[in-house]
């Protein structure tokens, strides 16, 4: 039996084609955890007025729940929340430079931000607000600066110690009151002459890219707890360049952009420790090619891989989650997304150089596929989501639990009415993209 036929037969056929195993699925609810306001006469969502969240990096736990930084008039902090419940945890009156940098990590109830200061150090808060540790220069490995914190479940921290113009990569934790570091990578030894932002996961495996003093001029290293290095990706070969920023998973696995050598085309990779997985590329008709370049990947345990880029469609950005065989784009320029004010269109047009932008600052990802990222809304404020996969059921819209004929009816059905329910690609209309979306959910069949 041939399945690919047009959309016209392929609502009849797919239930006789069978379903595809559950992969990233084309189904998913946003929920709304703050919004940020500078309007008067737009409310902000369990924020002070004035608060700003552009350009700030938001960390999603293991349970859903989020951390972000927020600029508030003349003070800034983190907002801390879950299920669209939250606040601000903690504050500090802003004296000249920032108190905070813009990048933090939320690991098992603590939160682990860099001090916006150059040298200053982090902290470790829980998330209750209370400051639990300080982790400034000094200790066994005599770190002069701190920058790049990343935690661990059990609040050891990673960070790369700035001395001067070397640098090592240390791992760093106070246990019963007592500060231990070690150091896992360095450039005072001759192996690399340069290290980028550390990610650790809960088994301290820490993963950056370098510069190394010889051979390729970029190396993408995973060490283990003892600092035992394990090449992740190199140029030279068929890459030719890689991005700043690497993450990685609690399994160990790697997310990372590289360009090939061939066509200068970039790439989105998962590395699953032993083989490399290309999840998106500039090939992509729908991805501008050196967009992919600008903002880093993140990864789950189950090879999930999230990036934000430049949509081509819409000339903004847009956020994608692959996993090697399924490519979703999960929020472009305006779709209408549920806030606490109403839907909303999402996307600004801030016209010249910065143009359309959808996406505000880094987006992460747990081992439950939730993506977390912060977004601009047509309404000029700036809100923060939680993205849930509608795992393999999507399309169940009967609520039997499985897929069959019924399922297509319920759904013909619905799109004749312009039922919201038959609104499968999430742009508020009906239109062939809602018909392939509603085909890809039900091939993808229920748990």
């Amino acid at each position: 039996m041939n399945c690919s036929k047009t959309p016209v037969f392929a609502l009849a056929l797919v239930v006789m084609c069978g379903a595809a195993g559950a992969q990233v699925p084309v189904g998913w609810t946003f929920e709304i955890q703050c919004r940020s306001s500078l309007d008067a006469g737009t409310p902000a969502l369990n924020l002070p007025f004035p608060s700003s969240l552009s350009s700030q990096y938001v960390s999603i736990g293991d349970d859903g729940d989020v951390a972000i930084r927020v600029v508030l008039g003349g003070q800034e902090g983190v907002f801390y929340g879950q299920g669209g419940v939250g606040g601000m945890i903690f504050t500090a009156p802003v004296l000249g430079d920032p108190v905070w940098s813009t990048t933090l990590d939320l690991r098992n109830g603590m939160i682990a931000i860099e001090l916006g200061g150059f040298g200053d150090g982090a902290e470790l808060y829980d998330t209750s607000g209370a400051l639990l540790e300080i982790f400034s220069g000094g200790g066994s490995e005599g770190v002069s600066s701190v920058s790049s914190v990343t935690l661990a479940s059990d609040g050891a921290v990673c960070y790369r110690g700035d001395f001067g113009s070397e640098d090592k990569l240390v791992i760093d934790q106070f246990v019963d009151g007592v500060r231990t570091q070690v150091s896992i990578a360095d450039t005072f030894s001759g192996e690399y002459s340069f290290l980028f932002a550390p990610e650790m996961n809960d088994a301290r495996q820490v993963v950056t890219s370098t510069i190394p003093e010889t051979g390729p001029s970029r190396r993408v290293v995973r060490f283990d707890s003892f600092g035992v290095p394990t090449t992740v990706a190199e140029t030279g070969g068929m890459w030719n360049a890689v991005v700043n920023s690497t993450a990685i998973a609690q399994n160990g696995d790697v997310a990372f952009s590289a360009r090939r050598t061939s066509g200068s085309i970039w790439e989105v990779n998962h590395w699953d420790g032993v083989a490399t997985t290309m999840v998106a590329s500039g090939d992509d008709a729908d991805i501008q090619n050196g967009s992919i370049a600008n903002f880093p990947p993140v990864v789950n345990s189950n090879g999930w891989v999230a990036f934000r880029a430049t949509d081509v469609a819409n000339d903004s950005t847009a956020i994608w989650v692959g996993d090697g065989e399924n490519l979703v784009k999960l929020i472009e320029y305006g779709q209408m997304i549920e806030t606490d004010l109403g839907d909303l269109a999402l996307g600004v047009d801030f016209g010249g150089f910065d143009g359309r932008q959808v996406t505000s600052g880094a987006i992460d990802i747990n081992d439950a596929g939730q993506v977390a990222f912060s977004a601009f809304l047509r309404n000029g404020t700036v809100g923060v989501f939680v993205a849930t996969p509608v795992m393999g059921c999507a399309a169940d819209l009967t609520g039997e639990g499985d897929l069959n004929f019924l399922d297509v009816s319920a759904f013909l059905v619905a799109f004749g009415n312009q039922d919201s329910v038959a609104d499968f690609s999430g742009e508020g209309d009906f239109n062939f993209l809602d018909v392939s979306a509603f085909l890809a959910a039900f091939g993808e069949g229920c748990p």
